[in-house]
């Protein structure tokens, strides 16, 4: 690949029809096609098989002189037309002296350019019959276009007033029919771009834009039908026959069908008419051209790419076509004619009269999928483009020139650095297909094209031309462009896309999945084989020359390949038996739906309101349609953890809104986040939608569902990023509900003792995840904590679910218990909540988030952190009250772990002399050896409680007093208050005492009592003494 001219030459090469191509691209393109089916009679049930080099030796070359009068049939796409320029090229090279080769092509696809090219042929400039061939010159010039189709429509007035013809409408149908195509509106319907007239139109005007559509240039049935609507503002200004007219389409379903049968009789007149020829003409002219040539003793083929190009005349060509050299006309004098003329199979059924199909002489017939299981064929047709847009346009001009020899074939030199895949053309002659491998080019062809669009258009339309785009202006993101159905190609196993995210940076990561899923073998596995490292079935070489970010693989041994034996197609000349032909229902309720729908549309489009949501036949699909976009659609479509969206956050958008909803919607439009305008776009993508649900029945499954898909396809790239802000923006303000989960988590963990730090940042964010979820116990915090605590546990689920789901990477569709995380996110939100210590700005807080599930985990937040200043305040309410109730008994500032056990042990010296002495007290030795053994932690909890009085912020105070000191220090408090008062008991026991000893001895102590009494009163000191330390 050579991107500096290919990046110019990509429009000059992939052109959607060839014809449009220079003769150099268009011979330095051409794949043979292998398989064209050759039947004798349309309805034939066998074919033979045979390759356009041998289809051309025998039957366009016409070695036995025969008349021929061949009809090439495929879809829109298929390479019909390819196929005829490509036999034109080849009559240049060989057809013999005495052969007049007329190739008519698509790009004049017009009456008037087919005429032109008649008429340039040398062999006319000396017909008689001087005043027809005027007509014929006169009828090729420049009619104002823009006048035309003014002129077309009246004369379809004109021939309908002068039609005496009665088999299909009767006379007052007639003349309704005039008044009705006389109202301005229904004009402007069939004048509409597309519509009924830009049809006709296309097909006699000047072709400038080289317009080469597969366009019938006739009515259909739905050029004809109205609605209520329409049929109402007709009573506003409309004559009386036209409502009537009108009236009866409205009330007769066959009406419509009847009337677009009728005016398809008078096309061909119409047209003439417009071209300004006469009845007759262009057929005497032809017989003349005949007569010409065989007067020169010479013969005539005649290649015509679209027989469309003749509308207007197509009746007159074919009864030239037809008719024979020999016979009963052997006395005419006509040169032999071999003619070749490209069609659809539905124009040959509807067009086609059964005297001409009756005179088909063969058929060449070219299937949808042309490549059939030739893959060889697939890769060359692939190569070649790549090849010609990497070449100079005048190199492929001279090759061209000196007879496009395949021995001269010129082939680009790349600026891959590494050797891909390649495919041999030629002896000697090897294309690569750089950037793309053959596993990419087979994956593509299958997921992209529906079996339906396998056609070399569409290939080179909606896979070459995308995927190269995409390389040559925006290679640092090759591979990103649609691929529709990729989950066609599962991974090898679950767990390779977790393996190349947990490696590659998030917005790479999918880059890599795509390249190694769809180029790839959609494995992780990596080897080596002849010198060379291997990673998902492909050379690390490959990821260099693509700037695709490499990871390390699972090591393993080199995939064993399993043979299987090819499919092959029948051998040139050999009968294969012909499917049978489908049988079209005439009537086609999916159909009717479809065309409903688009109606209601329509009427939208036009101004109308779009009642979504109701019920009634006109809108029920629509509603169908709008809910597939929503409901499934677009969360398929978008990669949205790629996109930087949770999937938890989607989960509560989708479980309560609408992604889209339309302007002027008539119900539920607040429940959408992004509105679509009424405009043509979203029209388009509702009827995609729609065709979806009618035509498809849940699927593309329907005729023409590729551009219903390109038209989806479209949108969603434009629309993508407005859809993703509208679920993960709200007010300009990113989603924040996963702060406000964090920041209630936090404050739960501190609040209930899990975290046991002083500062908020070093609440560990593994702790945020962990289920560490706690039942209310009992404390000594004050009500207004506990409060607060028992708000919390009413969500702490919920809360912390949203943490564990926020960050959560959901892996395919399989539930699990384990959870892997967006770490760098998270970790990144952690952080930040604690930078703020767990604030977030009242600001933020008071915009609305219009998503309810959010909201609540937001309301929560709220609620929580504004009382937490409260709290705060009631903490060191109580923690000064029991500190003063301490202090009277104990001085407790510094107060250190030895001082608690010097306390202690005085306490229970008191109590033991107290016993000794046998005073009637005890003291709980199981509760005073408690608090010695609990020392250290109380007297830290003294700390705690002063700091947490001491702080001027709210969330410092919390997290001091988070561990509970207070219990601590209640159970000094009670110890002390017990001990207090079992000391005023011993005091008033001493005393009694004393007054006994004094009565008993009439104040005259005896030395008997003199040592009891001193021991007294010494205990009595000591006790009184403990209280000052």
């Amino acid at each position: 690949m050579n991107s500096e001219i290919a990046k110019s030459r990509i429009g000059e090469v992939i052109r959607i029809d060839t014809v449009t191509s220079t003769q150099a691209d268009f011979l330095a393109t051409h794949v043979p096609i292998q398989n064209i089916y050759i039947r004798k009679k349309w309805d034939s049930k066998s074919d033979k098989v045979m390759s356009e080099e041998k289809v051309f030796n025998k039957y366009v070359l016409n070695t036995e002189n025969e008349h021929q009068f061949i009809i090439v049939i495929g879809s829109s796409g298929a390479g019909k037309s390819h196929l005829i320029r490509w036999f034109a090229a080849r009559l240049e090279q060989a057809a013999p002296e005495n052969e007049v080769v007329l190739f008519v092509r698509r790009s004049d696809n017009s009456l008037k350019g087919t005429i032109k090219q008649l008429l340039e042929l040398p062999e006319v400039a000396n017909i008689p019959n001087k005043a027809v061939y005027d007509r014929l010159v006169r009828a090729t010039s420049t009619i104002d276009n823009k006048k035309l189709k003014d002129m077309i429509y009246q004369n379809f007035i004109v021939e309908i007033k002068n039609d005496e013809n009665d088999e299909i409408l009767s006379n007052n149908e007639k003349k309704r029919l005039v008044e009705l195509l006389q109202y301005e509106q229904f004009q402007l319907k069939l004048m509409e771009e597309e519509g009924a007239i830009d049809r006709i139109y296309q097909k006699v005007a000047e072709n400038e834009t080289g317009d080469s559509r597969d366009v019938m240039a006739l009515f259909e049935t739905s050029d004809f039908e109205v609605d209520v609507n329409f049929c109402d503002d007709m009573r506003n200004g409309a004559a009386k026959n036209a409502i009537k007219m009108a009236d009866a389409i409205l009330a007769d379903d066959e009406m419509p069908e009847r009337l677009a049968d009728y005016m398809n009789t008078l096309v061909n007149k119409v047209i003439q008419t417009c071209a300004g020829l006469e009845p007759g003409d262009f057929e005497q002219v032809f017989v003349e051209i005949r007569k010409e040539i065989k007067r020169q003793r010479k013969n005539l083929t005649l290649l015509i790419e679209d027989v469309t190009a003749f509308t207007g005349v197509n009746v007159a060509l074919l009864n030239v076509l037809t008719t024979e050299h020999t016979g009963m006309y052997e006395s005419q004098e006509l040169c032999r004619i071999s003619s070749i003329v490209g069609t659809t199979e539905k124009y040959f059924n509807v067009n086609f009269m059964d005297n001409h199909k009756d005179r088909v002489t063969q058929f060449f017939v070219i299937p949808n999928d042309v490549f059939g299981e030739d893959q060889n064929s697939l890769y060359e047709f692939v190569g070649r483009y790549l090849n010609a847009m990497s070449l100079r346009s005048d190199i492929l001009d001279d090759w061209a020139k000196n007879g496009a020899s395949m021995k001269e074939y010129p082939i680009h030199k790349g600026e891959e650095k590494f050797t891909w895949d390649t495919i041999e053309i030629a002896k000697g002659k090897e294309l690569s297909l750089f950037p793309f491998t053959k596993k990419a080019i087979t994956n593509l062809y299958m997921c992209i094209l529906q079996p339906d669009y396998r056609t070399p258009r569409y290939l080179l339309r909606d896979v070459i031309e995308r995927a190269m785009r995409n390389y040559l202006f925006k290679k640092e993101s090759f591979p990103e462009f649609a691929i529709e159905r990729i989950n066609d190609i599962p991974f090898e196993s679950l767990y390779v896309s977790t393996y190349i995210h947990q490696q590659v940076e998030e917005s790479q990561a999918d880059r890599v999945e795509r390249f190694i899923r769809v180029w790839g073998n959609a494995s992780d596995l990596e080897y080596e084989e002849n010198g060379t490292k291997y990673l998902g079935g492909m050379p690390i070489g490959f990821f260099d020359d693509l700037g695709i970010p490499m990871f390390t693989g699972r090591k393993g041994d080199k995939p064993v390949k399993v043979s299987v034996e090819p499919i092959t197609l029948p051998q040139d000349g050999s009968d294969i038996a012909s499917p049978p032909e489908p049988v079209t229902p005439k009537v086609d309720p999916a159909m009717a739906d479809f065309l409903l729908g688009q109606r209601t549309l329509q009427i939208w489009i036009d101004g109308g309101e779009l009642n979504v949501g109701a019920t009634t036949k006109d809108v029920v699909n629509i509603t169908k349609a709008r809910d597939e976009i929503n409901k499934r659609f677009l969360i398929s479509a978008i990669n949205w953890q790629v996109e930087g969206i949770s999937l938890d956050n989607l989960n509560r958008v989708k479980a309560t809104k609408d992604f889209i909803g339309f302007e002027r919607q008539k119900r539920a439009a607040k429940n959408a986040l992004t509105i679509l305008p009424a405009d043509r776009e979203t029209q388009g993508v509702l009827e995609a939608f729609l065709a979806y649900v009618t035509l498809g029945n849940g699927s593309w499954n329907f005729d023409n569902s590729a551009m219903m898909v390109y038209r989806v396809q479209t949108w969603v790239e434009k629309w993508k990023k407005t859809i993703i802000n509208s679920v993960n923006i709200f007010e300009n303000q990113v989603v924040d509900y996963q702060d406000c989960a964090i920041a209630t988590e936090m404050i739960r963990e501190i609040l209930q003792g899990v975290f046991t730090g002083t500062k908020v940042e070093g609440i560990p964010a593994i702790n945020l995840m962990a289920k560490n979820l706690k039942k209310p116990v009992q404390n000594s915090h004050c009500a207004e904590w506990n409060s607060l605590v028992s708000m919390l546990l009413n969500n702490d689920k919920k809360v912390k679910d949203v943490i564990t789901q926020y960050y959560n990477i959901i892996q395919g569709n399989l539930k699990s218990s384990q959870v892997f995380i967006r770490a760098t996110e998270f970790n990144v939100d952690v952080r930040k909540i604690q930078k703020a210590k767990l604030s977030i700005p009242n600001e933020q807080i008071l915009l609305n988030d219009p998503i309810p599930q959010r909201r609540e985990i937001r309301e929560i937040y709220e609620k929580i952190y504004t009382r937490i200043s409260k709290v705060a305040e009631a903490e060191k309410e109580k923690a000064n009250r029991l500190l003063e109730q301490i202090g009277i008994h104990l001085h407790y500032e510094d107060i250190d772990d030895e001082d608690i056990e010097d306390l202690i042990d005085k306490v229970k010296d008191f109590y033991e002399t107290a016993s000794n002495s046998l005073v009637n007290i005890h003291g709980n030795i199981q509760v005073l050896d408690g608090i010695k053994k609990d020392a250290k932690s109380i007297s830290v909890a003294f700390g705690e409680v002063e700091n947490g009085i001491a702080s001027k912020d709210d969330l410092d105070t919390l997290l001091m007093f988070s561990k509970d000191p207070l219990s601590k220090l209640e159970r000094v408090l009670v110890m002390l208050q017990t001990v207090q008062k079992d000391v005023e008991y011993v005091a008033r026991d001493v005393e009694k005492r004393r007054g006994n000893i004094f009565v008993d001895n009439g104040d005259d102590l005896s030395t008997r009592y003199e040592e009891l009494r001193n021991n007294i009163e010494s205990d009595s000191k000591a006790v009184m003494d403990w209280k000052v330390m």
